[in-house]
């Protein structure tokens, strides 16, 4: 599922070189917790005496990191969440509102509040549909941000800003994590200022301190291109945070990793079993003097009597003068009868109370839950106040208004006095609970059926209650 953790023969009793996770004194009690499921990054201390000029995701041969991305990827339950968080967080698109309306104050809400320029709400919308040189839109940018701070807790997006064929050109990219890695931080500052980029992060090549790394700075820094000066660049590193962390973020998933670990471990378990447990379902035993002729003719009557289709359930009948000569019938029955359910169970539970989400929402019923739209739309508005909405403020607050501020300033558009939203989704409409003859005149309903309308003569107003008068 992951690669090797080489971390469980390393000695107790002292720090190992370049290790940020399994240092520890000598104790002679078993401890409370597994060292592997300790996620902690160095003390500020300890990461100044390191020769790392990068910190890893807690492990320089990422495996912490493939431990997540595993899980995500195999564990049905996390990866089916991690999706509709994905979805929910986009919601029914971008929209536009004055930059005002998130101010902290209401009363400066109010003396701040501008009506948006149209023609800059226009070049705002012809640079989302393309922000970078893969086409990609700022919709496909951001589910990526969403769908990495759900699965990791982090999220790296690039911006570059530059000039080509007398035209200023500004594209937005999200960078792949396992590539990216925050720079020690300087003697005496506790948070980093920029964000290595090299392949060696990911092929685990001088992964400590590897020659070829590009440093990007942490916005709101920009800086210009050491390589080539014409391109001004920063990075934005989105993380949820997680106390005593300043490198690095963590998913709010992380408690049920282990969780997540089994739900692929119990259907792995089952196709082992399935492809290596056949057995035979009896071992016949003849006793008697009997050639090898006689033997497999013997044995080929009780094949054609006893097995295949309408053969089952007959009796086997022996006449015999001798006891010792009767037939050992063993007959192999197999206890297996879906392991673990109850251990599935519980991880499915386990996981949806660590990502803060329901039952419901994931699609399964709960017993004794009748299951109605209204329990779904009330369980939805819980998750999305409590979990979808915060974290759609942090991309909003700290990725896409502010970049999109900075690149209008470069373009030359007064982006700043517009900030975008995300409309609320609604996982299921109030369609089904609309009596369609109360809202619908009898014409609108036929033209819905594919039908012409009446005569004017004919026409009936489902809304008429019979009343002449």
């Amino acid at each position: 599922m992951s690669k090797q953790n080489n971390r469980n023969n390393r000695p107790q009793g002292k720090a190992p070189t370049g290790d940020f996770m399994a240092w520890t004194g000598f104790n002679m009690e078993n401890p409370t917790y597994a060292i592997e499921d300790i996620y902690r990054e160095p003390t500020k201390r300890r990461a100044q005496e390191l020769s790392n000029k990068y910190i890893p995701f807690f492990t320089d041969d990422n495996w912490a990191l493939d431990n997540f991305f595993a899980i995500v990827e195999n564990s049905p339950t996390t990866q089916a969440i991690i999706k509709q968080k994905t979805e929910y967080s986009m919601g029914d698109g971008f929209i536009a509102v004055p930059s005002s309306v998130n101010e902290v104050l209401p009363l400066i809400r109010e003396l701040r509040k501008k009506d948006i320029d149209p023609l800059s709400a226009e070049a705002l919308n012809d640079f989302a549909k393309n922000v970078n040189t893969q086409g990609d839109t700022l919709e496909e940018v951001t589910r990526a941000v969403f769908n990495e701070m759900y699965s990791f807790g982090n999220a790296f997006v690039l911006l570059k800003m530059f000039t080509a064929g007398g035209k200023r050109i500004a594209t937005i990219e999200n960078l792949p994590i396992y590539l990216c890695r925050p720079k020690k931080a300087d003697k005496g500052e506790l948070y980093p200022k920029y964000i290595g980029f090299s392949e060696d992060f990911e092929e685990h090549i001088n992964s400590v301190n590897p020659s070829n790394v590009k440093d990007y700075p942490i916005f709101p820094n920009i800086e210009t291109d050491e390589d080539d000066p014409s391109i001004q660049h920063t990075i934005i590193h989105l993380k949820v945070k997680k106390p005593n962390f300043a490198y690095w973020g963590m998913p709010d998933w992380s408690a049920s990793k282990l969780w997540g670990e089994l739900e692929y471990r119990i259907p792995k378990f089952n196709q082992s079993m399935f492809e290596n447990g056949f057995a035979p379902s009896a071992i016949i035993s003849l006793f008697g003097a009997t050639n090898s002729e006689e033997a497999r003719n013997l044995i080929n009557g009780l094949k054609d009597c006893f097995t295949g289709t309408g053969n089952n359930s007959k009796m086997f009948v022996q006449a015999l003068r001798d006891e010792t000569q009767k037939a050992q019938v063993d007959v192999l029955n197999n206890s297996y009868e879906g392991q673990f359910l109850d251990m599935q169970r519980m991880a499915f539970e386990a996981i949806i109370l660590s990502h803060r989400w329901t039952a419901a929402l994931t699609g399964l019923r709960t017993a004794g839950s009748l299951g109605s739209n209204q329990q779904i739309r009330s369980e939805f508005d819980i998750v999305y106040s409590g979990v979808i909405r915060p974290m759609q403020r942090v991309v909003l607050g700290k990725f896409i208004n502010p970049i999109l501020d900075v690149i209008g300033n470069f373009l030359g558009y007064d982006w700043g006095a517009i900030d975008l939203d995300i409309a609320k989704p609604m996982p299921i409409s109030f369609l089904g609970d609309i009596v369609v003859s109360q809202v619908l005149t009898q014409d609108e309903m036929r033209r819905e059926l594919g039908y012409e309308a009446l005569p004017t003569a004919t026409q009936i107003n489902p809304l008429d209650n019979g009343n002449t008068n």
